[in-house]
């Protein structure tokens, strides 16, 4: 049977979540802080974090990489250096594939920053914490250009804070020694079928959070 929204679901709401996560953070951090909702999942769960920190919020576009015949590689965010699974080793045949996926996620990337912040580049961060959230991550790419963009900026601390990942995530982020909070761990790869009590409609949580995130800016 299909859970519906709210039913056996680990918060009640993403807000919820974000508040969550807001008490652990103010509890784990020094200020000044930034948090950064990784697009468009991380959103909401953000604004709430921050707005219980009374800090800065601000949005983060990032782009998984998909090479045709292989599959996801890795993940890019903003302008920054991508980040690629060691796993992967592209052979000299998959180098002009790897291209063309970087080539489409800077697009995407491009087309996603109109969207959530319009022409207004991400806030300074030098000297201040910066949080990267996101709602539930079962696979660490995302997260972790996120932070390659924001140790490129050259903030004092990067911490990434997320509502629910799995147990492989949570052992990749450690193995990178990132500082993780995250207050439910799921052993299934796969996440949880129903993290939140809110309505598990994409498109609707899409255009709320370029709401959320154009209000903000």
């Amino acid at each position: 049977m299909t859970a519906t929204a709210g039913q056996n679901a680990l918060y009640p709401t993403r807000s919820g979540a974000g508040s969550t996560l807001g008490r652990q953070l103010n509890q784990r951090v020094r200020k000044p802080v930034i948090v950064w909702g990784i697009t468009p999942s991380g959103v909401e769960i953000a604004a709430t974090a921050a707005e219980a920190m009374k800090c800065l919020f601000d949005v983060v576009v990032t782009s998984t990489l998909r090479v045709e015949g292989v599959g996801v590689v890795g993940a890019i965010a903003e302008d920054a250096k991508a980040v690629f699974d060691p796993v992967f080793k592209p052979t000299f045949d998959q180098v002009e594939a790897v291209d063309e996926a970087l080539d489409r996620s800077r697009r995407v990337i491009k087309q996603e920053r109109l969207l959530f912040r319009g022409q207004r580049v991400l806030h300074d961060v030098t000297g201040a914490c910066v949080v990267v959230v996101d709602a539930q991550v079962t696979s660490p790419w995302k997260v972790l250009a996120a932070a390659e963009c924001a140790e490129a900026m050259k903030p004092a601390q990067i911490v990434v804070a997320v509502a629910v990942c799995t147990q492989p995530v949570q052992e990749r982020l450690r193995a990178r020694r990132l500082e993780l909070v995250c207050p439910t761990v799921v052993m299934d790869p796969n996440g949880h079928p129903n993290p939140f009590g809110d309505p598990q409609d994409a498109s609707a949580e899409r255009l709320k959070s370029i709401v959320i995130a154009r209000h903000a800016a």
